[in-house]
């Protein structure tokens, strides 16, 4: 009896730990389970041609410091409004997307003091499809249609890049453009200047 009364117990054992271990399901570890600086490359990028999140993040950071630390662009009195536009890739990798060396500048600006000397404005596609979810056609006045910029400038960015046998070299080209005749904010230089111009270059073997 005490041999049944033990194997009873070990076998209930054995089911209680198994149900628990259904009811919880492993970790998602990826593939190494390592959580990896982004200012680093990885052994699986290791001989990659294409620029990466090291990168990213030293060309955004660089613009940043460049384009805030310009007394001609920013200012806290009459803030340039600017509109954040695409990366223009003329690369030999035209279909892979860089938008994000674009979208963390414009974060690294607006969360860093030049916030206050530089005005971002949402892309006009968006702001119409934002109205008009939230108004549709119940008010005239806030529906897509009546939506009115008021962006003076663009922030983009040119992608160049050379391949040359085993290598490659990568150009980022930012530019802030004036969009219209008079500027109301920010410098007034004329339709089609380029206010402000920076590079982040970089090449690998």
């Amino acid at each position: 009896m005490n041999c049944k009364l033990i194997s009873l117990i070990i076998l209930a054992s054995v089911l209680l730990t198994a149900c628990t271990t259904t009811q919880e399901p492993p970790p998602n570890r990826g593939r190494s389970g390592m959580r990896l600086d982004p200012t680093h490359d990885s052994n699986a990028e290791l001989g990659s041609l294409a620029p990466r999140s090291a990168d990213l993040v030293n060309a955004t950071d660089s613009m940043a410091q460049d384009i805030a630390s310009r007394l001609d662009i920013t200012n806290r009195e009459t803030p340039p409004h600017i509109v954040m536009g695409s990366i223009e890739n003329n690369s030999s990798m035209p279909h892979q997307s860089y938008q994000a060396f674009l979208v963390r500048l414009r974060a690294t600006l607006q969360s860093s003091g030049a916030r206050h000397g530089l005005r971002f404005i949402r892309e006009r596609q968006d702001m119409e499809t934002y109205r008009q979810r939230e108004y549709g056609e119940k008010d005239p006045t806030r529906t897509a249609a009546a939506y009115q910029s008021d962006a003076d400038y663009m922030l983009t960015c040119e992608l160049y890049d050379l391949p040359s046998g085993r290598t490659n070299y990568f150009l980022f080209d930012y530019q802030l453009i004036q969009l219209v005749e008079n500027a109301e904010s920010g410098p007034n230089v004329g339709v089609g200047a380029i206010v402000w111009e920076n590079m982040y270059e970089v090449k690998y073997q």
